[in-house]
């Protein structure tokens, strides 16, 4: 009920169905629809305007992200993740292409929530939901790259409504694929609106 695109068909995927752990290096997500057949169906030209990025995928507890402010949840998640119950031991993957980290998520939104936690993104401030002032609140199960430390087989999502959740790894969910550009590309003109878009070179 709060989906704001106009697809009539969402298409979902498993953060990891193979293994059903959350160590993403495991992933078919990641290997196979993200750094296979993602990158290999954009076109050489935009492919290679995309940097290979290391990932922060160690993730962490649910008090430690879902239970915190972006601020905080950043902190837990990009500078000081854990290996807690992965399989690889890493805190780091090497790739083109990855998905929002929660706190991408949590910062999306107007910083009037910013000192909300995550968990209570389905709530308000200064009369509007904070849904409605995040625009990476797509109104659909999302997943992100952030795994559920406490255990092996969860991982970190959106819910409808605007919370972060987490849910086992075996459960389809929306994603939206994330990269970074090289360093070699620069900016030519556009606002970024969908009437007036952004070109780079």
């Amino acid at each position: 009920s709060y989906y704001k695109g106009s697809l009539t068909t969402i298409n979902t995927y498993y953060w990891n169905n193979s293994t059903k752990k959350n160590t993403w290096s495991e992933s078919l997500l990641n290997k196979t629809n993200l750094n296979t057949n993602f990158i290999n169906n954009i076109g050489t030209e935009w492919a290679n305007k995309i940097a290979t990025t290391t990932w922060k995928v160690g993730g962490n507890t649910y008090a430690n992200i879902r239970d915190v402010i972006p601020a905080t949840a950043y902190q837990n998640e990009i500078v000081n993740p854990v290996t807690t119950n992965t399989t690889d031991n890493a805190t780091e993957y090497s790739a083109k292409i990855g998905l929002m980290y929660v706190s991408d998520y949590g910062f999306g939104a107007d910083p009037s929530a910013w000192t909300t936690t995550l968990y209570n993104y389905d709530g308000s401030v200064n009369g509007s939901t904070i849904r409605s002032l995040n625009w990476m609140h797509m109104g659909y199960y999302d997943w992100t790259i952030s795994r559920h430390a406490d255990r092996s087989d969860y991982a970190f999502g959106v819910d409808i409504d605007g919370n972060v959740r987490s849910s086992y790894v075996s459960y389809r969910y929306a994603v939206r694929p994330s990269f970074n550009l090289e360093s070699s590309i620069t900016y030519v003109s556009g606002s970024g609106s969908a009437s007036d878009p952004m070109v780079i070179n």
